[in-house]
């Protein structure tokens, strides 16, 4: 009996090592719970800055387009295209939504604040060509980017740089628009849109 009651002893784990596997098993434990929680602050953080190049991707494509293909005027109007810092008006066929073709819209590009008061790139779109008769009225608005730091546009004509433009005044549309803008957490950029337009140019005094 004593025989068999020291084996049964032996078999066993004493209070000790007991301890001492429950504590290697939580630093293991914690060991792989950081390693995942890592691997999936990677991935969020990859999946965030490929979500933010595709915006920006998306962002500069729309304005561009349509910047690129804006009309030097209407029947009101021969010639339009007004913008400051802050925003830009001009006419162009390029629709927001694509399903809705045909005709002329004008676009009002803006640095706008977003319903949480963020700084944000925004289009409003009216198919309203009269737009000095409801110069706010708006049909679709979109934001085109959000969670930015600056923003201001810029206006050039061959090598020089304005902040405003007035295309009644200078007799003609801007050669090409400089977007400045950052992103919270990013390095500044610069888009630069070339306008495709040609217009009468005699006697065009610049801003």
């Amino acid at each position: 009996m004593a025989q068999t009651g020291k084996s049964a002893a032996s078999a066993g784990f004493t209070l000790l090592e007991l301890m001492i596997a429950l504590t290697l098993t939580g630093l293991l434990s914690l060991v792989a719970y950081t390693a995942l929680s890592l691997s999936l602050k990677a991935m969020r953080h990859g999946q965030a800055a490929a979500d933010q190049a595709q915006e920006l991707r998306v962002g500069q494509t729309i304005l561009a387009r349509s910047l690129s293909s804006a009309v030097s005027g209407s029947l009101d109007k021969p010639r339009y295209f007004t913008g400051n810092a802050n925003e830009m008006r001009f006419f162009t066929p390029v629709p927001l939504e694509a399903y809705n073709m045909g005709g002329i819209y004008h676009w009002r590009v803006l640095a706008g604040q977003s319903e949480s008061d963020q700084l944000v790139l925004a289009v409003e779109q009216t198919k309203n060509v009269n737009w000095f008769q409801d110069p706010e009225g708006v049909e679709v608005r979109h934001i085109l980017m959000g969670n930015l730091a600056s923003l201001r546009f810029a206006y050039g004509r061959g090598g020089e740089e304005f902040s405003t433009w007035e295309a009644t005044r200078v007799r003609g549309l801007p050669d090409w628009i400089r977007v400045y803008l950052t992103q919270k957490g990013q390095e500044p950029l610069v888009w630069f849109i070339h306008l495709n337009v040609s217009d009468s140019r005699n006697g065009a005094q610049v801003p």
